[in-house]
């Protein structure tokens, strides 16, 4: 009996409540400050989450940043190098020209730097002439031509070893010289 005495005795939690105002009140400060202070925990949770994705958000515009920037600097070197070949090719096609050859074999001899496309460009032209001079010989009877002598420079001494037939046959070279004073 005991036991029963003391739970009749013994009010349940709403009925203290109810009951004693005191109790009340300092149960409802205990609950405010288990609010205030699952509130405060919320919003720091709230805040950090916020934070890591604002965090997140911005890693994520620098890296796209990042990954364009590379980009650009990708296609602006690929551009470089293309324009580099151009003038090479440019280079060779001048260097044929100088050499009397067609300038549409440029494409084929322009190499990776200035170097590699002149020995091309040289090999080609050596290459070219023998090939030409085969094909001449082979198409004339009795061999190809030979090829043109130069005549000599003109000196004033070597005007005094001349006959009056080769200053005659020189005489726009002879009238230079004189012109000249050499």
């Amino acid at each position: 009996m005991n036991r029963e005495t003391q739970e009749r005795q013994r009010p349940d939690f709403e009925s203290l409540l109810r009951e004693d105002r005191e109790y009340q009140a300092a149960c409802d400060r205990k609950v405010s400050q288990a609010l205030a202070a699952a509130r405060a925990g919320w919003e720091r949770e709230k805040a950090a989450a916020l934070e890591a994705a604002r965090a997140g958000y911005q890693a994520d515009a620098e890296a796209l940043a990042q990954e364009r920037l590379a980009g650009q600097r990708a296609e602006l070197e690929r551009q470089r190098r293309d324009f580099a070949a151009r003038l090479r090719q440019v280079e060779v096609a001048r260097a044929l020209q100088e050499r009397g050859l067609d300038a549409r074999f440029a494409p084929y001899l322009t190499g990776a730097d200035e170097a590699e496309s002149s020995q091309r460009v040289e090999t080609f032209a050596k290459l070219f002439q023998e090939a030409l001079a085969q094909a001449v010989s082979g198409r004339m009877r009795g061999g190809a031509p030979r090829a043109p002598e130069q005549a000599p420079a003109l000196t004033r001494e070597s005007l005094h070893g001349m006959s009056r037939q080769e200053i005659n046959r020189r005489w726009p070279q002879v009238s230079n010289l004189l012109r000249e004073g050499r």
